[in-house]
């Protein structure tokens, strides 16, 4: 009766095990020692595709790929000779229709009643798409790492909490980089943000789940060295729609930002001074405006323009002038308060806005340091140079209540500055309005002068003192207009070379002179020599050398009776390129002078080095003879320097007979000024030529008969 029980009861966990293994999803096996399947289930039917019929009796390596055989074997060995089982060993099975099955599976020893091992059995899972995917996941990783490492930008990732759970770039200082932020959420770290609302606003972003794009953050490297990067994120949520963090890119834009900054600047700041431009300073006048109008403040705004620029420009060089703009900024910014503001406006004009002024003596103090600090010397070229300024004020409101009204009356108010003297500055009054105004009414006639030949050109004779003859003239431009009369030279030449008119109006005057030497040699005269001012402008013009070739040969002047008169400061600048030009002149044949000698920075040793043959003494040392013993020992020495060094010597501005005396005296050659004649017209020339007979009763009776 118990064998029985017990018979039965074996059947039933026999039972019940088989209805377990058949109903398990998975694949059961059970192979005797060789391999061969002794039992299995319905699950290894479905996962090979043959029926429970085929399988059974078969070895099975006959449903293996000859990778998993050897795998499997060397499972099966190592189960068998330690008796433990293994668990999630990976092989391949060969599908009926021929497909590969990647099956994660375990291996137990079984044993008979004695304990003696008769076979194997374990369960198979198929894992095919699981493999798939895993090896997905690692292709997809790879191609990740590899993009990576060609882009120069940055992948990270950050968790729930915002904080930085991955970074990934081929950045050589990626340790340092994940050392620094991973475990960190981006503003606990130094970086700081430009975005709306700063860290806060990109805060409540993140806690929005929202995505964000190009966001820059920067911060200072060890070196002190700008840093700037772009980020870009959005949010990864789970399978269920849950936010579970962050990930994104970013990338350096340091150079970029650089750039841009630099790009800003240079659109409101001169490239050349680095002051803020016309363009800044118009914006920076606006809010004072505005500033002004709220609360009731004053300001100021002073116009300021250099005296002499242009002809240290022209005589030095354009980089010269250059380095003397870069040099004078530094010295008016230093001048003026730390709240208030200077521009160039371009070339050698500047204005400067002075924001708060409680009374007019402060804005005159701010002008006196202005003047002061650009009337100190510079050296440029190894050369000792001076400037100075002259200053317009204009103040709000009283003397506008807009930008352009203040800009136009500080500008009218500098140019009074100007042609009082210069070095000064001046505040705007109604009272100067009409003074502009000339000044523009003749800038406007004298643009139309040359055209409407208005130009005329007079002659002042130079007389030998030896023989008392008439050597030569001098010749010098006169301008009347119809409107405005008849204008004195030293208030339309300096106009005529700040506009650019000098170049064109002095190759009319060369042109017209040496016609009219040509002319009087027709009617009989004596050959005269004809002295032409070359102007600064003319001097610095390449096509000199050509316009002056082509006068003497349209005219049929000999240019032995030419002689141009250059002053100090066209010699002693750049003296590489003058000797050269002063060399082509005189292979022309045409005679070289110095004129107003004495007033500049030049010295007698100098002009050795120049081909020169006439030294002309300012009239500045003939006036104050013989009263001045100071002026009369230095034009005494002039001359027998010059007669020293070959050159005819010529005094100008000789106004007395007691002057004229000692210059005939002291050995000086010729003389010109009213004590012999003043410039006269052609046909007054030509009448002197006519009747002087060179003895002292003739000069001088001569002189009173001829027309003004």
């Amino acid at each position: 009766m118990l064998i029985e029980t017990n018979i039965e009861a074996l059947q039933y966990s026999r039972g019940k095990y088989r209805t377990i293994v058949e109903t398990m999803e998975d694949a059961y096996y059970e192979v005797d020692l060789s391999g061969k399947l002794v039992f299995a289930n319905n699950g290894l039917s479905r996962l090979l595709g043959y029926s429970l019929e085929e399988i059974i009796g078969k070895s099975n390596r006959f449903f293996m790929t000859q990778r998993a055989i050897v795998i499997v074997f060397s499972a099966f060995s190592e189960v068998y000779r330690t008796g433990e089982p293994k668990r999630n060993q990976d092989w391949e099975h060969i599908h009926k229709d021929g497909r590969l099955i990647n099956v994660e599976g375990s291996v137990q020893l079984t044993r008979d009643a004695d304990g003696v091992p008769i076979g194997f059995r374990g369960i198979l899972r198929d894992v095919t798409a699981r493999r798939k995917i895993e090896l997905e996941l690692r292709e997809s990783e790879m191609r990740f790492r590899s993009l990576t490492n060609l882009s120069s930008d940055w992948y990270w990732e950050q968790d729930t909490q915002f904080r930085y759970t991955r970074m990934e770039s081929r950045h050589q200082n990626l340790d340092s980089t994940q050392a620094s932020f991973l475990g960190k959420r981006p503003w606990e770290s130094d970086l700081e943000i430009q975005a709306d609302g700063g860290w806060a606003g990109h805060r409540a972003i993140l806690a929005a789940n929202l995505p964000f794009r190009d966001v820059v953050m920067h911060r200072l490297l060890v070196n002190e060295k700008p840093y700037y990067i772009s980020v870009s994120g959005a949010p990864i949520f789970d399978e269920n729609g849950e936010a579970i963090g962050y990930r994104g890119v970013s990338r350096e834009i340091t150079d970029q930002r650089i750039a841009e900054q630099r790009i800003r600047h240079l659109a409101t700041h001169d490239s050349l001074t680095d002051l803020p431009n016309r363009m800044m300073f118009s914006q920076m006048l606006a809010a004072a405006l505005a500033l002004g109008q709220r609360c009731n403040h004053q300001f100021a705004v002073l116009f300021l323009d250099l005296d002499r620029f242009k002809f240290i420009n022209d005589s030095l060089g354009h980089e010269a002038g250059d380095k003397l703009l870069q040099e004078i900024a530094v010295r008016l910014k230093a001048a003026i308060g730390s709240g208030d503001t200077i521009a160039r406006m371009g070339g050698d004009e500047f204005v400067v806005l002075v924001r708060e002024v409680g009374e007019i003596e402060q804005v005159s103090n701010v002008a006196r340091r202005l003047l002061a600090a650009a009337a100190e010397s510079f050296v440029l070229v190894d050369q000792e140079c001076n400037v100075t300024a002259s200053i317009g004020i204009a103040m709000y409101p009283m003397h506008g209540a807009d930008e352009q009204t203040l800009m136009k009356h500080a500008d009218i108010a500098m140019y009074l500055a100007k042609d009082q003297g210069k070095n000064d500055f001046k505040f705007y009054a109604h009272e100067i309005v009409a003074s502009s105004h000339e000044r523009l009414a003749l800038e406007s006639n004298l643009r139309h002068a040359l055209a409407q030949k208005e130009f005329s050109v007079y002659y002042q004779p130079k007389l030998d003192l030896r023989s008392g003859k008439i050597n030569g003239v001098e010749a010098l431009l006169r301008w009347e207009n119809q409107t405005l009369g008849r204008i004195p030279p030293d208030e339309f030449i300096p106009i005529a070379e700040e506009i650019g008119l000098i170049v064109p109006i002095g190759k009319w005057v060369l042109q017209t002179a040496c016609a009219q030497n040509v002319a009087w040699q027709r009617q009989g005269f004596e050959p005269l020599c004809m002295a032409v001012n070359l102007s600064v402008r003319q001097f610095s013009d390449e096509n000199l050398l050509r316009d002056i070739a082509a006068v003497l040969a349209e005219t049929g002047m000999d240019p032995t009776l030419l002689e141009l008169e250059i002053t100090e400061g066209m010699v002693i600048h750049n003296p590489d390129r003058v000797l050269l030009l002063l060399l082509a002149i005189k292979e022309m044949g045409v005679r070289l002078a110095m004129d107003d000698f004495g007033t500049g920075y030049s010295s007698l040793g100098q002009l050795n080095n120049f081909p020169l043959d006439t030294l002309k003494v300012d009239r500045s040392f003939i006036n104050d003879i013989p009263a001045n013993a100071g002026a009369m020992a230095i034009t005494q020495a002039t001359i027998a320097m010059g007669k020293a060094l070959k050159l005819t010597v010529v005094a100008e501005g000789v106004e007395t007979a007691a002057q004229a005396d000692f210059l005939r005296q002291h050995g000086c050659d010729e003389m010109q000024g009213h004590h012999f004649s003043t410039a006269l017209s052609p046909e007054a020339v030509t009448l002197l030529l006519q009747h002087y007979l060179p003895n002292t009763h003739s000069m001088q009776h001569s002189f009173a008969l001829l027309p003004d």
